[in-house]
């Protein structure tokens, strides 16, 4: 029987404008010990307006932890 395994322990972190699905900016090289620093509202603040500085902030933030996993 053939199992999903974690090709890597590194995880990407999205975050997306959920309205029109947009990528705001991305996150690579998490692992999992340590995505959960990303979730507070201050960090994701934060981080949201010192990256889209040119842009207006959206109402609305979704944020997606993705993990790869590969069939063997």
């Amino acid at each position: 029987m053939s199992n999903y395994i974690k090709e890597t322990p590194r995880l990407e972190i999205k975050f997306i404008e959920p309205e029109t699905n947009e990528l705001l900016f991305e996150v690579k090289g998490r692992d999992w010990m340590n995505v959960g620093e990303f979730f507070s509202d201050h960090y994701v603040t934060q981080l949201v307006k010192q990256t889209i500085k040119d842009k207006e902030l959206p109402q609305n933030v979704m944020v997606l932890v993705i993990g790869n996993y590969k069939l063997m």
